[in-house]
C-alpha cells in the first residue's frame, strides 16, 4: 500500500512539473516577442503601434489564441488537471513546500526552452500582422518572467482552493484566489476580460477551436468535481444499502 502511494505521489508530481513547464514555457516564449518590440527591432508603416500589436499578439500566443494550439488556454487546462490530482490528501504546509519546489524547477526548465521558440513566434507574428523584424530578442524581461510565475501561482491556487471548497462545502477557500486574481488584473497588461471576450465572441460565431475549448470547461470541471465527491457518494450509497438490509431483516 505504501509503495502504491509513493508511486502515485511520484506520478502526480511529475505530471504537475511537466504541466508547469508547459505553462511557463508559453509565457516566457511569448515574452521574447514583447522584448523584441521594447528594444525597437520591430518596424512597420506609420500609424501602427508596433509595441501594442506585439504585446497583444504575444498575449494571444501564450493563451493559444494565435493559431498555435488545437485548444485555447492549453497551459491552463494542463496545470488545472494535473494540480487537481496532485493536491489530493496533502496538507497546506506540504502543498506549499512541494509546490514551490515544482514551480521553481519548472521556471528554470521553461527559461532554458523559451529562446528556442522565439523564431517560431516571430514567424507567426510577421505572417499574421505584416510587421518587419530586424532581429529577435533571445529572451524576455524579468517583469514578464514574474508575471508568468505569478499567473501560474494564481491559477494553481484557484484549482487547489476549488477542491478544498468542495471538500469543506464552503466558499471561504475561494477568497484567496479571488484576491490574487484582482492583483493579477493590475499587473498583467492583457487581462482576463480581454481574452474571455475574444473567446466568447469567437465561440458565438462558431469558430471550432473556441467552441471545443469552451465545451471542455464544464466537461473537465464536472469530472474533477465527481472525483472529489465520489468517495462521499459511495459512503452514502453504502449506508443506504446497510439501512435497507436492516429494514428488510426486521
Amino acid at each position: 500500500m505504501a509503495k502504491i502511494r509513493r508511486v502515485k505521489i511520484l506520478v502526480t508530481s511529475t505530471l504537475v512539473l511537466l504541466a508547469c513547464v508547459f505553462f511557463l514555457w508559453m509565457f516566457f516564449a511569448a515574452a521574447t516577442l514583447e522584448h523584441t518590440a521594447e528594444v525597437g527591432w520591430i518596424s512597420t508603416s506609420p500609424g501602427r503601434d508596433a509595441r501594442a500589436v506585439a504585446y497583444e499578439f504575444a498575449a494571444r500566443w501564450r493563451h493559444g489564441m494565435a493559431g498555435n494550439s488545437p485548444i485555447y488556454m492549453p497551459g491552463f487546462f494542463a496545470v488545472g488537471i494535473a494540480m487537481w490530482f496532485w493536491c489530493a490528501g496533502k496538507s497546506l504546509r506540504r502543498m506549499i513546500a512541494e509546490g514551490l519546489l515544482l514551480i521553481i524547477g519548472a521556471a528554470v526548465v521553461a527559461t532554458i526552452l523559451a529562446p528556442y521558440t522565439a523564431p517560431r513566434i516571430l514567424s507567426d507574428f510577421v505572417a499574421q500582422e505584416g510587421f518587419n523584424v530586424s532581429r529577435a530578442s533571445p529572451g524576455g524581461t524579468w517583469v514578464a518572467w514574474a508575471q508568468g510565475v505569478y499567473s501560474l501561482l494564481t491559477w494553481s491556487t484557484l484549482i487547489i482552493a476549488s477542491r478544498w471548497s468542495i471538500k469543506l462545502r464552503s466558499f471561504k477557500p475561494l477568497l484567496v484566489p479571488l484576491i490574487l486574481n484582482l492583483i493579477l488584473a493590475f499587473v498583467r497588461p492583457w487581462t482576463v476580460a480581454d481574452f474571455t471576450s475574444q473567446w466568447a465572441t469567437q465561440a458565438l460565431v462558431g469558430e471550432p477551436v473556441a467552441v471545443i475549448s469552451f465545451l471542455l470547461i464544464p466537461i473537465i470541471a464536472g469530472f474533477m468535481a465527481w472525483v472529489e465527491l465520489r468517495p462521499k457518494l459511495q459512503k452514502m450509497a453504502a449506508r443506504k444499502r446497510a439501512l435497507l438490509k436492516v429494514g428488510n431483516a426486521e
